[in-house]
């Protein structure tokens, strides 16, 4: 049987689809699909089937064991756990994490977790040295923290933070992972904010790994709420308001 952590896992998981539901059949709902690289609308009416709500991903196969390991959220941290009592790993005090979930970003072909983290803000070491450094002193809120995206996962027989973003410009949320342009590869897709008002939307946006970190594919300028991924046997689109 699974453990109180999964069990936990699969409420939320439910909990998200119904959210999804609601969303989907909301009158103001909007389509958009990742069509040569751009975000484009796409026609609610060529849905193939019944469409699914896809929902964040909280277990995995994170060390490949052939076992899988879960999230545990609690507040605004994270732990990876054996999906039992066991904590593999916990997130640093000092972190405020706000979304994790598994997915495959840097297309490695092991699970890891994705977080997005609320930590304080770090100038990039190479402005020391530069003539005109400090081009990212203005990534943070008003309380000293940035929003990054960090890659936890397993290396070197544990698990470990395997590759953190620099302080974003606009931070994120609602962050999503989806195939959008079906070549067997993940992308990440959020809503795009500012550090004055974090919880408001002004873009919609999707990024891909490039082998040392993520790129934006495209970014689609205007006011959007609760991105939502979903699919049917044909296609995948986001979802938003």
């Amino acid at each position: 049987m699974f453990s109180t952590h999964s069990q936990h896992n699969r409420f939320l998981i439910i909990v998200f689809s119904l959210v999804g539901l609601i969303l989907i059949s909301a009158n103001n709902s909007r389509y958009w699909q990742l069509l040569d690289g751009k975000i484009a609308p796409f026609d609610g009416h060529e849905v193939n089937g019944d469409q699914v709500f896809q929902g964040p991903m909280l277990a995995g196969d994170m060390d490949g064991n052939g076992a899988l390991e879960c999230l545990n959220l609690s507040g605004e941290s994270v732990q990876i756990t054996n999906c039992s009592t066991a904590i593999l790993w916990q997130s640093p005090a000092e972190w405020r994490v706000t979304e994790a979930q598994v997915g495959d970003l840097n297309r490695d072909r092991v699970d890891e977790v994705i977080l997005l983290v609320w930590r304080p803000f770090q100038p990039w070491p190479v402005d020391r040295f530069t003539p005109y450094g400090g081009r990212i002193d203005t990534f943070h809120d008003d309380q000293g923290n940035s929003c990054q995206v960090i890659l936890v996962g397993w290396q070197r027989g544990a698990f470990r933070e395997l590759w953190a973003g620099s302080a974003m410009i606009r931070p994120l949320f609602n962050l999503t992972l989806a195939d959008l342009d079906h070549d067997g590869r993940q992308e990440l897709a959020a809503l795009e904010s500012t550090y004055e008002k974090p919880g408001q939307a002004i873009a919609l946006t999707v990024w891909g790994w490039q082998g040392f970190g993520f790129t934006l594919i495209d970014r689609l300028e205007g006011p959007f709420q609760d991105l939502q991924i979903g699919a049917d046997d044909f296609n995948t689109w986001l979802i938003t308001r």
